[in-house]
């Protein structure tokens, strides 16, 4: 991605070093449960996506994801990837906290960055391949397939937009894991429900999530992934910010637009002394109130939301609601402690 995209997507923000991976057919080459029953019977399924309908004959045993986050959606069902996607930004993914008891010590082989490295992947003997938030584009599809049977997002969203919950029932479909992948959303879903009981001051208030330093500014519109964290939590992101974004995640602004920052919520991707470096944003009133939280590209909050996964999103919400709620309680104070 170019450097403004990767930023937006972990500022990334989405977010090339190749190994080979040994083939063993065993179960811990594969990282995949023993096959039961259940999940047998599922099979052959036909999954419907972007690009037209893909079959799935049987169980999957070696699954690599080209994606920049679909790991997660693997392992939060249980399965260990054989081959992955690299997830750019400069956040240390490898040691992201919510995924280590999933991955149990395995560490996949990395074979697609801001490119997709075909024979990498095919050097993993894969029986799935699993690319909904690559960007992927008909003729990366193509060659895909040609490897083995390939799954990219559905054509009802932009790039980099589909939501953690279908990427997660999409996963499972081609899994022969639907029924897990169900309980997985239901959870993660549940959660989220309590949290909102639990602080109705979040609804209806404003949040924009933003990145900001040296080479630009602007925000994520509301189809982006790491935006719907907010949104679950009931906030609310600025019309304006979709209608500059259009039919892309993201929008670049100028300094005559840094009012757009001025919500009740700032989250803001980039170096806190970056940002503050500049007078104009220093002059906001969400600055003066300190309602502003600043997501270093290296710190686990932001990794999180870059994933964007049923894994990770369980951890912030976890991990980040405290630092939200003093953020928007109106309370002078109140310190808002930065993630680390």
């Amino acid at each position: 991605m170019p450097d403004l995209t990767r930023l937006a997507a972990t500022l990334t923000a989405l977010m090339l070093t190749v190994a080979f991976a040994a083939c063993g057919d065993d179960e811990e080459a594969t990282g995949a449960p023993a096959t039961t029953a259940e999940d047998a019977a599922a099979f052959p399924v036909t999954l419907e996506h972007k690009f037209g309908r893909t079959e799935v004959p049987s169980e999957p045993e070696r699954v690599v994801t080209v994606g920049y986050t679909d790991q997660d959606a693997v392992l939060a069902l249980g399965v260990v990837p054989v081959g992955v996607g690299d997830f750019l930004g400069g956040y240390d993914w490898r040691a992201r906290p919510w995924a280590q008891d999933a991955l149990g010590g395995a560490e996949p082989d990395v074979v697609s960055g801001q490119q997709i490295n075909f024979e990498a992947v095919a050097a993993q003997r894969p029986d799935l391949i699993i690319a909904i938030n690559a960007g992927l584009k008909k003729g990366d599809y193509d060659r895909l397939s040609k490897i083995a049977p390939t799954v990219a997002q559905s054509g009802d969203y932009i790039d980099f937009g589909m939501p953690w919950e279908e990427q997660t029932l999409l996963v499972g479909r081609a899994l022969g894991r639907e029924e897990q992948a169900d309980n997985v959303v239901a959870d993660v879903t549940a959660r989220f429900k309590r949290v909102r009981s639990e602080h109705p001051d979040f609804e209806g208030k404003t949040a924009i999530l933003a990145y900001g330093g040296p080479d630009g500014y602007g925000a994520y519109a509301t189809q982006d992934t790491r935006s719907r964290f907010l949104s679950d939590l009931g906030f609310k992101t600025p019309t304006v910010i979709d209608e500059l974004a259009k039919d892309t995640f993201y929008t670049e602004f100028s300094q005559e637009q840094f009012r757009l920052i001025d919500q009740d919520l700032a989250v803001m991707y980039g170096s806190r002394e970056d940002i503050l470096d500049n007078p104009v944003f220093k002059r906001l009133d969400a600055v003066k109130e300190d309602r502003v939280i600043y997501l270093d590209l290296t710190d686990h909050f932001a990794g999180a939301l870059g994933f964007a996964s049923a894994l990770s999103l369980s951890y912030l919400l976890d991990e980040a609601t405290g630092q939200i709620a003093s953020a928007v309680d109106g309370d002078l104070a109140t310190a808002v402690e930065q993630p680390r």
